[in-house]
């Protein structure tokens, strides 16, 4: 495999200069690396993919759009103000997909062009003049597939106004505009834009001019900074808008016309979110004005367009909804993306955490300045957790990486939390002040243009005046992650405490990490801290002490990226659950104390789950113990808690271990918490799926009952279909398929298509997902390939391969792909793998069967 690294393969004799270190204990050894490329990223047809070398400078470009809603088209006449920058260029190439071209001048004249449906090639044979000023102009006619999305009344909305809005990200923009579509070319731009009268048509920059005519309303917006391409945007709609002001910057605030009642409950907090990046980086927010506008049908959480960014309508919400739901983590991602990502853009995509993974950090970071530290620990924990799942489901990879085939496949968790997480432990290696002061001298160095990732390592070694090339190619260039486990254990006849951590990670990762390492060790009043630096495969740190500890936590304050295993007897890690006075370490005991069926577990559990005092994702993960312990004692628990737990999101994780028992019990709780209207709708949505693990069949009129009650984004109804499929009867099925129809929101659609997977070799659920496969709606199709991956049915191998030939979506044709391929491995194992999986299904509806007479039967006695 080809390598992604740049400069070197060893690293012998690191030293370090910095006092930011000094606290540390170094035991510095010869160390030898050798590049980790990961599993499962790339295919074998895969190559290097090195940023594209433009041959001109985009200077400017002016769009004059008219746009045909209802035919979802539009006419344009743009022009691209450029100047050549290599010697005696014959053609200058532009972007443009499923196109009619009408014409294309050069300086007014008319010129000759070459256009195979995906470039259009303007050619000049007296050549273009290095560093000369050109302006070609391109009229054309476009349907487009994808890039701009016209969203109209529909079956499931025959009363939506409509909409048109833009998604450019990665390389979009070349399906309804004639451009240079790669961030490495920035440009300023204008747009003015013919829409139907009575419409709104917002756009980056400023609003230069509105009027209208016999026909058209007309709205000139214009982007004065350069931006790269894939941030032009453009939204049409009907409305309702709010206005505030961050210092002297203006805020707008759009949303779809009747939901403006939601704009302050998920927008109140942007002007401190935009004062807090503004004072945390040292750059005031770099632009004259910031919008957020919701739009229908959004095909992602939201986009960062230089100075308007869309967002899902999803995002709004009410009063109730606001109990455990709130829109501030995607307004501050979104916002820190303009800083990281539309001042300072990366030069290719293999580098787009320097785009996503600073947003990630910096919205974690905007919620500690406004929740608190726990908060801010929780939602890194909870990162780690993210990306440790795409790690073990599906592969890992250097979060800078050249090969790939599809810029959308690097969008990932390894581009999100993941690089949030090196972040984070690059921050508290060097001291946040100089992570700061780095990232400040980075922004203004780079600002509207370009850098990589070896620009973002030399600024960063430039202010802390350290080598950093190690961290770089541990975290950054290679794959993989440290694994430590972690063991302790005090003398008494020497009085010693021996901590013992051992690097166990896979062979996908660095057979040994450079880790700096806080060792927090507490006995009654008495802290020992200790901060060192292990680079070796086994550390051992022993510390004198006349009595044995009461508490060894680890990198308590989760400092550094790394995978923690306690390897602790039980008494230490209720101790640590009982006594932490930091939240990580409790979170580590939890994971590792349901090995431990006993009394005094679920007596510990207890306590922290109905503490009240206590943060509540500790008692959340209390909870989720509770539930994987599979004790009837521990059951009782979680059925008493329900009764006494007031916080939403620990009610959820209530509701949700409850599904692991299937007991009558439960039933009636789950029951009562589902019907209760004055729940929140998140704790009902999880009350109705873990009603349908229980597998009683008593089940099924009890969620039918709630299924088509009222809820922000439709998250009961959701619950009901997905506690439908877990009972798994033909009944449950045909209700089922019912939410499948277009007649449906796509949310409701969504999660009816994918709950189809849970119903192998049905025919009716399979003829279900082979239509959905070729469905308009991406999500759709999205939805039907997780229903086939859960199935894992050769069955579905020829619309596995329509959508590699066919679709338009990078993400979803590698979604097919890895679906494809697990299929196919588990084909290769024959005949006998086949036996076997006959005979587990067999047991599994036998099984079944059981439960459901033994659930007959426990009602009966009821």
């Amino acid at each position: 495999m080809l390598t992604v690294k740049r400069r070197h393969m060893f690293i012998t004799k690191i030293t370090f200069f910095s006092s930011t270190l000094t606290n540390y204990i170094f035991s510095v050894k010869d160390l030898v690396w050798i590049t980790k490329h990961g599993r499962n990223f790339t295919y074998p047809e895969y190559t290097v993919k090195y940023p594209r070398q433009p041959k001109y400078k985009l200077n400017h470009v002016v769009a004059k759009l008219w746009i045909h809603i209802f035919e979802k088209s539009l006419d344009g006449e743009v022009e691209l103000h450029i100047t050549p920058i290599v010697e005696d260029l014959v053609s200058i190439e532009i972007d443009a997909v499923d196109m009619t071209i009408k014409n294309v001048l050069v300086n007014g004249e008319n010129a000759k062009y070459v256009y195979d449906g995906e470039k259009l090639t303007v050619i000049n044979d007296s050549k273009f003049e290095k560093n000369k000023q050109y302006v070609i102009t391109v009229n054309y006619h476009t349907k487009p597939r994808k890039g701009l999305h016209f969203i109209l009344p529909n079956k499931a909305h025959p009363d939506r106004l409509p909409q048109v809005w833009s998604q450019g990200e990665s390389e979009d923009t070349r399906y309804w505009l004639p451009i240079y579509d790669y961030p490495n070319n920035k440009t300023t731009w204008e747009f003015i834009v013919y829409v139907p009268k009575g419409y709104t048509v917002i756009s980056n920059g400023e609003l230069v001019n509105q009027s209208e005519n016999e026909e058209y309303s007309i709205w000139h917006w214009k982007m004065d900074t350069p931006q790269s391409t894939y941030l032009i945007a453009l939204v049409v709609g009907i409305f309702d808008m709010e206005k505030e002001y961050f210092e002297d910057i203006p805020l707008y605030y759009y949303v779809p016309k009747g939901m403006g009642v939601h704009i302050k409950r998920s927008f109140s907090r942007t002007s401190d979110i935009l004062k807090f990046f503004s004072e945390y980086t040292g750059v005031k927010y770099p632009y004259k004005s910031y919008t957020q506008v919701c739009v229908h049908e959004f095909i992602a959480g939201g986009m960062e367009n230089t100075t308007l960014t869309i967002l899902t309508d999803w995002t709004l919400h009410d009063e109730k909804a606001h109990e455990d739901f709130e829109s501030e983590p995607l307004v501050a991602h979104e916002a820190a993306h303009q800083w990281f990502g539309d001042l300072v853009t990366m030069k290719d995509w293999g580098n787009i955490w320097l785009n996503e993974s600073f947003a990630t950090y910096m919205e974690n970071l905007y919620l500690r300045h406004w929740k608190g530290e726990d908060e801010f620990i929780y939602a890194m924990y909870s990162d780690l957790k993210l990306y440790l799942m795409e790690y073990a489901t599906r592969y890992s990879r250097p979060i800078v990486t050249r090969v790939y085939k599809y810029p959308d496949e690097v969008f990932d968790l390894h581009s999100y939390p993941k690089g949030g997480l090196v972040l984070h432990t690059l921050s508290n290696m060097i001291g946040e002040e100089n992570f700061r002061k780095a990232i400040n001298l980075y922004l203004e160095r780079f600002k509207f243009s370009n850098a990589d990732t070896e620009d973002l390592r030399k600024i960063f070694e430039e202010v802390t005046n350290l080598d950093l090339e190690w961290f770089f190619d541990q975290y950054v260039y290679n794959a993989g992650h440290p694994v430590l486990k972690v063991q302790q254990r005090w003398n008494p006849e020497d009085k010693v405490l021996t901590v013992t951590i051992t690097q166990s990670q896979r062979d996908d990762s660095l057979e040994v990490y450079r880790l700096p390492l806080e060792i927090v060790v507490i006995k009654g009043e008495n802290r020992i801290t200790k901060k060192v630096m292990i680079n070796e495969k086994t550390y051992k740190l022993q510390i004198p002490m006349e009595e044995a500890p009461d508490l060894v936590l680890i990198d308590p304050r989760l400092k550094t990226f790394a995978v923690v295993e306690l390897e602790y007897s039980m008494e230490d890690l209720l101790r640590i659950i009982k006594n932490s006075p930091y939240i990580y370490p409790k979170l580590l005991a939890l994971e590792k104390i349901t090995k431990h069926r006993s009394s005094r577990v679920v007596k510990t559990l207890k306590e922290t789950l109905q503490d009240r005092n206590e943060f509540w994702g500790v008692r959340a993960k209390a909870a989720e113990a509770l539930g994987a312990l599979n004790l009837t004692e521990a059951m009782e628990v979680l059925i008493e808690s329900i009764e006494k737990v007031q916080h939403k999101k620990v009610r959820r994780a209530i509701a949700q271990a409850l599904g692991n028992y299937r007991d009558a019990k439960v039933i009636d709780v789950l029951k009562k918490v589902l019907e209760d209207k004055e729940e929140s709708y998140y704790v009902r949505q999880a009350a109705a799926i873990s009603l349908g693990k229980t597998k009683f069949p008593d089940v099924l009129n009890i969620l039918l009952k709630e299924i088509n009650t009222p809820s922000h984004n439709y998250v009961i109804t959701r619950g009901v279909i997905r506690g439908l499929a877990e009972l798994g009867s033909d009944e449950a099925l045909d209700i089922i398929l019912k939410y499948t129809d277009e007649s449906n929101p796509s949310l409701v659609r969504i999660e009816a298509i994918a709950s189809l997977g849970m119903f192998p070799k049905n025919k009716k659920a399979y003829d279900v997902i082979k239509q959905a496969i070729k469905d308009e709606y991406v999500r759709i199709r999205s939805a039907a390939v997780m229903a086939i991956r859960e199935t894992m049915d050769p069955e579905f191998i020829p619309q596995l391969n329509y959508i590699m030939e066919t679709d338009i979506y990078g993400s979803l044709i590698r979604r097919a792909r890895d679906t494809l391929t697990k299929i196919q491995k588990h084909m290769e194992k024959g005949t006998e793998y086949k036996k076997l999986r006959e005979e587990i299904d067999k047991i599994k509806e036998e099984n079944r069967k059981i439960l459901d007479r033994i659930a007959k039967l426990e009602k009966g006695v009821q």
